[in-house]
């Protein structure tokens, strides 16, 4: 094992990201240029978690319709990145873990369930990171206009909160993925709205924790909510607050897009965890060929 290696801090853990421009139309730098910013940066371990592909045209990001893109060929991205990864997993394995993961899209609603299941069986992923980037399945995080448009199809901000939280809720429960991604999301378009505070949404996000709890997640600690210009990584005060008492465990992620994201403010997440009294966090390791969980000592 290299110097490099063994001198990584245990803590430096990102279980999302990785999002490179090779398989990823919104992302920069090739997944290698990423893998070699993690070890620049420290990383014992770095998840790469590209998006999973969509199987119905209607879900297309704009990007991806920009470049005529097909569901076959995110099917086919998707493929290539998994064996590239594992490919530069093998290369990186002294000076770098690598996991091989995917985040993974609610769409369609009544059928992702199959299609997440299938994708993970066939490709034999290391973990899931289980997120929601549609509600309704309309995008909520691509622009405002487009946040906006979900909103009102709820006739307004408190309805589409308890409705996001209980597709959270829903999508744990359906899948049990190791890690759930950036649980508040609707925040990086609301901030810390007053709606988050009222006694339908906080009934919703608690059932939402619930689920985690009872599917041994590991909450995302996402830092990409400070490069956006938020005051604090998801989740907010309250609901980490809320996840520590129940003993869910958390683990960092850049929700790297570009080699100049990885490690960006994973010092700023690890002194938000210790300010709120908490002293370690969850990763996932390869052993003896499956995935398993360690704590790490902040």
């Amino acid at each position: 094992m290299s110097s490099e290696r063994m001198t990584a801090e245990i803590w430096k853990v990102s279980l999302h990201g990785g999002h490179s421009g090779d398989f990823c139309l919104h992302g920069g730098d090739t997944l290698e240029e990423m893998l070699e910013a993690a070890v620049e940066f420290g990383y014992a371990t770095f998840g790469v978690t590209a998006h999973s592909p969509r199987t119905d045209a209607k879900f297309l990001y704009p990007e991806e319709i920009e470049a005529s893109y097909s569901p076959a060929d995110l099917d086919r991205d998707f493929t290539n990145y998994v064996s590239t990864c594992r490919e530069l997993a093998t290369k990186f394995e002294d000076r770098l873990e690598v996991l091989v993961g995917a985040e993974i899209e609610i769409v369609p609603e009544l059928g992702y369930v199959e299609e997440v299941t299938s994708l993970r069986r066939r490709h034999k992923l290391d973990y899931i990171v289980g997120s929601v980037h549609w509600v309704d399945e309309l995008p909520i995080d691509v622009t405002r206009e487009l946040f906006d448009e979900a909103v009102e199809n709820r006739d307004g901000l408190e309805p589409f909160l308890v409705r996001y939280f209980n597709l959270v809720e829903q999508m744990v429960s359906d899948l049990r993925p190791e890690v759930v991604g950036h649980i508040d999301r609707p925040r990086l378009y609301t901030g810390d709205a007053p709606e988050f505070d009222s006694v339908p949404v906080l009934d919703a996000i608690d059932a939402a924790l619930e689920a985690c709890l009872k599917a041994d997640s590991i909450l995302d600690l996402n830092v990409s909510a400070i490069r956006k210009e938020l005051e604090h990584p998801y989740p907010a005060p309250k609901i980490l607050e809320k996840a520590k008492e129940l003993g869910i465990p958390f683990c960092f992620g850049d929700d790297s897009h570009r080699t100049s994201a990885v490690g960006e403010n994973i010092a700023v997440g690890r002194r938000y965890l210790l300010d709120h009294g908490i002293t370690s966090i969850t990763k996932l390791t390869k052993l003896d060929g499956s995935t398993a969980k360690q704590q790490m000592f902040l």
